[in-house]
Order: structure tokens, then sequence, then C-alpha cells
């Protein structure tokens, strides 16, 4: 103010503020974690229900293809993820935001959703929904490969092409 004079808005009054506000916040979190607010805790955040994820490449007709994915099924049923794979040899990159993740027998998910991004187009596949399925294997020199098919078009109860042994990468899948 052109008087000298300060308003109810001044520097000093907004740390005030913003330190009480810390405060209050911080005594809150105190509270949580120390058990007192019952129904919450930070010892026992919600866990998803399941979820697959992998990355790696494999050889279909002597072409290099990359692929990558993430599917988590939230514990109230909700599913989320990405996946991307990318025909080096064609130059086209298929993109899917994952909708759907069945749990099978033997560390085997089927996992759907829709295709947002591909390229080059033709043919435009956005909008359409594709469907792929995953095997984890397991871990070290020991286990055989993890295994992946092909994406091709349907939702989770279509039945996905067999499973092929990826070059490099890994799968993980729990359930």
């Amino acid at each position: 103010m052109a008087s000298g004079k300060t308003d109810s808005y001044s520097k000093e009054g907004i740390i005030m503020t913003a330190l009480t506000v810390v405060r209050v916040g911080l005594f809150a979190l105190t509270l949580v974690a120390l058990g007192f607010v019952t129904g919450v805790s930070v010892a026992d955040p919600p866990s998803a229900a399941g979820s697959a994820t992998g990355n790696g490449d494999f050889m279909l007709g002597g072409e290099l293809r990359t692929f990558s994915f993430s599917a988590i099924q939230q514990p109230n049923g909700k599913v989320a993820g990405q996946a991307e794979v990318h025909n080096r040899a064609m130059g086209t990159v298929v993109h899917m935001d994952i909708n759907c993740i069945v749990f099978l027998p033997n560390n085997t998910v089927v996992v759907s959703g829709t295709i947002t991004k591909n390229s080059p187009n033709p043919p435009n596949l956005v909008g359409l929904n594709g469907v792929f399925q995953a095997q984890d294997n397991g871990e070290g020199t020991n286990s055989p490969p993890d295994r992946l098919s092909l994406v091709i078009p349907g939702d989770c109860t279509a039945t996905p092409p067999g499973l092929m042994d990826i070059l490099h990468g890994n799968i993980q899948v729990r359930p």
C-alpha cells in the first residue's frame, strides 16, 4: 500500500499461516503413523490384487520385435497399464492401454486393452482391442526362457496365439 500500512495478507501473515498448516499436517501424519486414527495405517497401504510386467525382445520370421508391458489389477478389480510392441524390421509401433488381465495356471496371464497408437498408418488400428499372453518361467540361468505371444485382435475372452520364447528380457507374473 502507498501509505506504508500493511493489510491482512502481509508476508508475515502468510508465512505464519503456512507454518501453522505445515504443523497441523505433520501432527495429523504423526497421529496416523502412531495408529491413533482407526482404519488408516501407513504400515499397511492397499496392495494390488495382482500384476504382470515384462520387457525384452523376440524373433519372428527373422525379424526382431521389442516389447514392454505393465498390467496391474487393483483390489477393487479395476485394471490399468500399458503395452507396446515394436516391429523393428517394418518400423511399426503398436501401443495399448491395458484394461483386462486374466491370471492362468503356470504363471501365465492373458492381457488385453485398447490400441491407442500405431505407426505408420495404414492400417489404422487405433480404437481396436488387442490381446496377448505372457508366461513367467522363473529367474536365473537354469530357468527356461520366459514366453510371449503376438498381439491379435480381441479381448481377454479371446485365445491368443501360442507362446514364443523371448531372447532377452524378463516377464514377471504376480497373481
